[in-house]
């Protein structure tokens, strides 16, 4: 279930989802995440972010993101992407984007692997907070990823794992003009659901398929 509130200006957007499998499964899924988000971006289409482009539903018509090049340094955990937006309208308006990328089972210039490494059995998050220099449209945006294990003393025992996902979002006052809150729930809810589902999914080893979301009006001040 994923669901928008907004308050002061910020879009807050949270999940949650319970995963069928075993912990040693879970972090090999978010290890996969971090290398593609690291070393090839354009390959998370091919599975978490799978069915997370634009749609000739309507109500999902919102803003897509094209990468055109990506850069990562490990010892500052910096991640670099010159990206592409396409906006409701057609616009296309290019984008360099600076964020912050930390996995806390990996500190920096460390990469551990396989049932080894900081808090393998404990829970793990994931952060992508951007930067964006002054005047930018955007004041802040950002996600945190968060993978709460199966208490068990066996990393490959199969238990329900976890998974939580919020994201935070503040525009300029010139997209505040265009962008309503039915806009970003119709292009970030049903998106993050999808998300999710693509991480279950790949982790208890099921086909991925795009999901069907009923999007519900809400009135948050």
């Amino acid at each position: 279930m994923v669901f928008t509130t907004y308050h002061k200006g910020v879009y807050t957007t949270v999940g949650d989802v319970d995963v069928q499998c075993s912990q040693a499964e879970m972090n090999l899924v978010l290890d996969s995440l971090m290398a593609d988000f690291q070393r090839d971006p354009s390959h998370l289409f091919e599975w978490a972010f799978y069915g997370t482009g634009q749609t000739k539903d309507k109500r999902k018509t919102g803003f897509v993101l094209h990468y055109d090049s990506v850069s990562y340094n490990l010892q500052e955990e910096l991640l670099t992407m010159n990206v592409t937006v396409y906006s409701p309208r057609g616009k296309a308006d290019p984008m360099t984007i600076t964020a912050q990328l930390q996995d806390s089972r990996r500190p920096k210039g460390v990469t551990p692997c396989g049932q080894t490494g900081a808090g393998y059995s404990s829970p793990r998050t994931i952060v992508f907070e951007v930067h964006y220099y002054p005047g930018s449209l955007v004041k802040s945006c950002g996600a945190k990823l968060t993978f709460t294990p199966w208490e068990s003393g066996d990393p490959n025992a199969v238990g329900t794992q976890f998974l939580h996902l919020e994201t935070h979002c503040k525009f300029g006052w010139f997209f505040n003009l265009f962008i309503g809150r039915k806009m970003y729930r119709n292009t970030v809810d049903w998106r993050m659901q999808q998300f999710l589902e693509n991480l279950r999914c790949t982790a208890e080893r099921k086909p991925l398929r795009s999901i069907k979301v009923e999007l519900v009006e809400t009135d948050e001040e």
